[in-house]
């Protein structure tokens, strides 16, 4: 865990009185993602999980649609990139590019556009309480949030258990991590929820849709365009889980608790 934060020297106002102190802050770097030698985005992150972290994002925001279009990948921890040789349509890339937007959350880059919509909400039970207790337990796990406070967590919740966890600086990097570790594992995300600590931003809804992760909650508000992108593409959406209470922004009826 060290090579994650640095200890910085600050000036700390305390009770009436400045005393000169050292400080954990977490580390930030420049990560780039290559495809096929062409930069694709350069991503302010954590040094931590990268290659999961690209291969989750390149899914997330529909550059890749299985691994069988990953034909090879070769990581620099050196010089901090990754190349990725993918046998994928040149106007997928195209589309990124074109239609992407640039994301509301720290260390942002460009998250593509969405088409379509979805005719009715999966049919998921949802347990009000194991909700609440994974969030508490999920809230206590970032041991670097507690020395740093300066990272978003995100996790994979299958069958009520916390699957997979990451922190990053930026919410969005959380998610694409952890999405990165399930694909790496086979693990099908058809029957998971997303579990995270920022607010749930228009792009959150997105990755979700193209993952077609069907739950996403959250210690943190929703936008409006979140929850209109959730109506639409039927995302049910679960913000301000804190303590014992929590906001259902979307699928009021069809949700089954």
């Amino acid at each position: 865990m060290n090579e994650l934060k640095t200890q910085q020297k600050i000036k700390r106002y305390k009770n009436g009185n400045f005393e000169i102190v050292t400080d954990p802050v977490v580390k930030e770097v420049s990560f780039r993602i290559f495809v096929n030698y062409k930069r694709l985005v350069s991503i302010a992150c954590m040094p931590e999980n990268l290659q999961e972290l690209a291969i989750g994002f390149l899914f997330s925001e529909g550059l890749l649609l299985n691994m069988k279009e990953l034909i090879s990948s070769k990581m620099n921890f050196d010089e901090l990139y990754i190349d990725f040789q993918l046998q994928i349509p040149e106007d997928r890339i195209t589309s990124f590019f074109e239609t992407g937007e640039k994301t509301s959350g720290c260390g942002s880059t460009l998250s593509a556009a969405i088409s379509g919509s979805c005719d009715k909400f999966p049919k998921i039970k949802l347990d009000a309480e194991n909700i609440l207790l994974q969030m508490r337990q999920f809230q206590q796990d970032s041991a670097l949030f507690k020395e740093t406070g300066g990272v978003h967590s995100a996790g994979i919740v299958i069958a009520d258990k916390l699957i997979f966890s990451a922190d990053d600086i930026g919410r969005h990097n959380a998610v694409d991590k952890v999405v990165g570790m399930a694909i790496q594992n086979s693990v099908s995300l058809q029957n998971s929820y997303l579990i995270c600590s920022g607010r749930i931003s228009s792009e959150i809804v997105k990755k979700c849709v193209r993952l077609n992760i069907p739950v996403i909650v959250s210690q943190s508000a929703a936008t409006s365009e979140a929850i209109r992108l959730g109506l639409k593409y039927k995302v049910f959406i679960i913000g301000f889980a804190r303590g014992k209470r929590f906001n259902l922004y979307t699928g009021f009826d069809e949700a089954i608790f």
